[in-house]
Parts: C-alpha cells; sequence; structure tokens
C-alpha cells in the first residue's frame, strides 16, 4: 500500500474514532448536562479533567515516543527493538503513576478544597488516573503499529458502555456519582481490548538507549504536553479555581461543544504522525511536505464550512441541554473559532516534532503556554469565562503564526492562498443559506433542508472554482473500496467530479 493510501486508510478509521467517541462524549455529556445541574456538571467536569491532566503527566511523554519510534524501527526491521521499548514504557508507567496517586493521597484535603470537591471524588479521580494512563500507553503502540482499524472498535465499545452504564444510574438517581462510574467501567473495557502480550513478552535481548529516548524524545514531548494540556485540560481547572462551579461548568460545556471542531485536524494529525515518522528515517522531506499539503487541504476543506454550522447554530444547540446554557452563545463562538485555529497549530507542531524536530516543537508550545498564562488570569478576573474563552483566541493566533513561520522554514511548507480563497467563496454561500435557515418561519424540518441545501451548494461550487484534483478522485475510490455498499455511487461521483478538473489533471 503506498503512503498516500496508508495515510487515507489512517484517517477512516481514525475519522471514525474520533467522530464515533466524539458523538458519544457529546451524547455522554448531554444526559449530563440534562440529568444534573451546572454545579454538579462542574463537579464532574473537574473530576474527569483533573485525571485526564494527571494522566498525560504520567505518561511522561512516551505518548509521542512510540508512533515515533515503532514506525522507525519497522522500517529497519527492529522488531526486537519494540519489545524493549514497549518494556521499558512500562516501568517508567508504573513509577511515575505510584508517585502521583502517593501525592493525590497526602494532599487529599488541600485538593478537596480548592477544587470545590465533595468526598471520594478525588479518590475516583485516581482510579480514572491508572485507567486513562494505560488506555493511552495501549493506544500508541497500536498507533505506532497503525493498526488503527482495532484502535477504534476497542474505543467504540468502551465509550458505548460508558455512555449506557451513565445513563442508567442516571435514570436510577444516583446523581453526579453516575457519570464518574460509566467512566470507570468504560476505561476497563478499553484496557482490557488493547493489551497485547505479544508487545511485552517475550522479553527481547536487543537494548535500546533508555538514557537516549528519556532525553532527546520523551522529554521534549513531556514538556510539549505539559505546555499544551494549558491549553485544554488546564484551563479548566484554572477556571474551577477563579470562578464558581456554575462557571466552570457552563464553560465545559461550552468548550466540549466547540472543541468538535478540533477532530477534524486531530484525525489528519495522527494519521499523517507515524508516516512522517517513517520518512524521517531517509530524510525524504519532499514526501513529507507533500502529505502534509494534502493534509492541511482536507483539514481546511472540512474545518471551514463545521465551523460555521456551529457558531450559526450556537443558541439551538446549547438550548438542547438546559436553558441555563443559553448565555454561553457569544463564549461558543469565541472558542468555535479559538478551536480551528488551535487545531491548524497542533498539525503543524507534531508534524514537526514526527521530522526529528523535537526540541523546536517544545520551544513553540513553552513559548506560547506562557503568553497565555499571561493573559488568562487577567481576562478571567476581568471577563470570567469570556475573558479565558478571548485568552484562549489569542493565544491560538499568536501559536498558530509561531507553528507555521518554522513548518514554512523547515519542510518548505506553503500555504495554497488561491484554493483557501476559494474554500472561503464557498463557505460564505454556505453561511447565507444557514442565515436564511435561522431567519426563516418554517418547521424543523424545513430549516434543515435548507441547511442541508446549504452544505451541498458549498460543494457544488467548488467544481467550477476548480478546487478538486486527481488526488480528491483517488481518495473517493479508496473510500469505495472501503465502502462496498455504496460504491457504485461513490465511483459515479468520481467520474463526475473528474469532468471539472483543470486540463492537466485529467
Amino acid at each position: 500500500m503506498s503512503l498516500t493510501r496508508k495515510m487515507f486508510s489512517n484517517s477512516v478509521y481514525l475519522f471514525l474514532d474520533l467522530l464515533t467517541v466524539n458523538f458519544l462524549g457529546l451524547f455522554f455529556w448531554f444526559f449530563t448536562g440534562r440529568f444534573l445541574l451546572p454545579n454538579e456538571v462542574g463537579i464532574v467536569s473537574t473530576s474527569i479533567n483533573l485525571a485526564l491532566l494527571l494522566s498525560s503527566l504520567s505518561l511522561l511523554g512516551f505518548q509521542g515516543v512510540l508512533p515515533k519510534l515503532i514506525p522507525e524501527y519497522l522500517e529497519k526491521n527492529q522488531y526486537k527493538k519494540i519489545i524493549s521499548l514497549s518494556r521499558f514504557t512500562l516501568k517508567v508507567l508504573l513509577v511515575s503513576n505510584s508517585i502521583l496517586i502517593l501525592v493525590l493521597f497526602l494532599f487529599y484535603s488541600k485538593l478537596q478544597t480548592i477544587l470545590k470537591q465533595p468526598p471520594y471524588t478525588i479518590a475516583i479521580s485516581s482510579t480514572m488516573l491508572l485507567l486513562f494512563t494505560f488506555s493511552t500507553f495501549f493506544g500508541c503502540i497500536m498507533w505506532g503499529f497503525q493498526n488503527t482499524r482495532t484502535f477504534f472498535t476497542t474505543d467504540l465499545i468502551g465509550t458505548v458502555l460508558k455512555l449506557v452504564v451513565t445513563i442508567l444510574l442516571l435514570v436510577l438517581g444516583f446523581g453526579y456519582i453516575s457519570p464518574l462510574i460509566g467512566v470507570l467501567v468504560g476505561y476497563t473495557m478499553i484496557d482490557l481490548g488493547r493489551f497485547r502480550k505479544s508487545w511485552f513478552f517475550p522479553a527481547s535481548k536487543e537494548k535500546i538507549n533508555g538514557r537516549e529516548i528519556l532525553i532527546d524524545y520523551a522529554l521534549p514531548y513531556f514538556i510539549t504536553l505539559i505546555v499544551g494540556l494549558v491549553f485544554s485540560n488546564f484551563q479548566i481547572i484554572l477556571l474551577a479555581s477563579l470562578q464558581s462551579q456554575y462557571v466552570t461548568g457552563t464553560y465545559s460545556m461550552s468548550f466540549l461543544v466547540a472543541s468538535l471542531i478540533t477532530i477534524i485536524p486531530g484525525v489528519l494529525t495522527q494519521a499523517l504522525f507515524p508516516i512522517i515518522s517513517l520518512l524521517s528515517v531517509g530524510r525524504k522531506r519532499q514526501q513529507q511536505t507533500y502529505l502534509l499539503q494534502i493534509v492541511l487541504r482536507y483539514a481546511l476543506f472540512l474545518m471551514l464550512p463545521a465551523a460555521i454550522f456551529l457558531v450559526s447554530f450556537s443558541k439551538p444547540i446549547l438550548l438542547l441541554l438546559r436553558h441555563e446554557y443559553l448565555g454561553a452563545t457569544n463564549l461558543l463562538s469565541t472558542l468555535v473559532v479559538a478551536c480551528m485555529v488551535f487545531g491548524l497549530a497542533n498539525l503543524f507542531l507534531f508534524s514537526l516534532y514526527a521530522a526529528g524536530k523535537t526540541k523546536l516543537s517544545r520551544n513553540i508550545w513553552i513559548v506560547s503556554a506562557i503568553f497565555f498564562l499571561f493573559i488568562a488570569p487577567l481576562l478571567i478576573k476581568t471577563y470570567s469565562s469570556q475573558g479565558l474563552a478571548l485568552a484562549y483566541l489569542i493565544s491560538s493566533f499568536f501559536i498558530f503564526c509561531l507553528s507555521y513561520h518554522f513548518i514554512k522554514k523547515e519542510l518548505s511548507l506553503e500555504l495554497q492562498w488561491e484554493n483557501l480563497l476559494k474554500l472561503v467563496c464557498s463557505s460564505v454561500i454556505f453561511l447565507l443559506f444557514l442565515l436564511f435557515s435561522d431567519i426563516l418561519e418554517a418547521s424543523l424540518l424545513i430549516k434543515i433542508l435548507v441547511a442541508l441545501s446549504g452544505a451541498i451548494a458549498y460543494l457544488v461550487l467548488l467544481l467550477p472554482l476548480r478546487f478538486y484534483t486527481q488526488q480528491d478522485i483517488r481518495l473517493l475510490e479508496f473510500i469505495a473500496t472501503k465502502v462496498p455498499i455504496l460504491k457504485k455511487q461513490i465511483l459515479s461521483l468520481a467520474k463526475f467530479i473528474s469532468k471539472w478538473l483543470e486540463p492537466n489533471q485529467t
């Protein structure tokens, strides 16, 4: 399979994974928001985000090391080194998690007071910490092997179980403990489904340089991760410490909806990461740049209409939860734009890391985090949750500018301004359809049909603008092989689009 087709294959399963997990996750938070008050949602969100934050720290950067080095070892036919790497990583994680859990129990009372959490939730977060850590550990090994299909199926089974358990307990009246138990059960299933004995046994006699791996790969990624968490989980913790749980709960739900936009660049980044790492073995910069250019093009193609949709329908989306969240409309609009820009910056930074520029990627994250931590507390105290959203937006543009500057310098990546203009033109038409749907005095079904017509208009307008390329035709042909039930229709669509290609591409 060619590298481009492999990237498409990775993208399909990772897209299904993130789409399914985030879609079901949205239902998870939807039912949590429907059954619980904002202050209770704040408790749940704080508990989960605390565990996610500590889990990411406990991995000590190995969630970047595994998908970076495993493809390189496979390219060099050094499978025994993969076993050595897995065993070495396991030892490090057992030590780091033991230390973090000990610290949590030593400062149990203080944490409970600072985070305004009720009894036992810190203990639940400690259990989540272990489950999250090993879910990521096993998942990163699968990612390194590019076994994205199993990665998807295990996530799907665990997330469905999490949702079912949560809804059942909420209906039975167990309150805020319901989603926490649901998370514990779901991630236990994910861990069991991902574990493979062959990754650790038999012990390999082919040694790896643990010190080199820690210093040159794990440490830069670990620092990158800490800094990256400032922009994700930590901002919820920061808001909880400076404002009420009501404010935190409202912001958490808005951030959750807005972060759906990051699914698109997130999937493409994960699909590209091991391939960029593989190509770094022979320093094949031209191929790296070509694949990154493809990924950037598809990210913009999908994100622009998605962002417009989320901003245009912010009120109806929030009303699906509770009327208490309706005041967060402006908050959601700001966060959608911020998440879109931040997602593109992530694509550039992780590509730099995969290409071997680990320390450069780390330094960009550090500078950006310092900037965010400087402005965020000031804006939170002045404008509350809206201030945090504004700080996130400003910082997202800051990190995007830095990351683009260096990816352009290292991999000679250029933004295709002509294609971007074409996408903007089509997006404006899509926006007009959505605005018309919003003001139209008609039933919900008619409004949905108008919005769908806008989406079709977005795609069709790109035909005379000559946006589509031969690469898009190959992608559709690849998708047709993966979805045989729609193979005829997809191939017909590919044939139709090919008639609109530039003459030199047919």
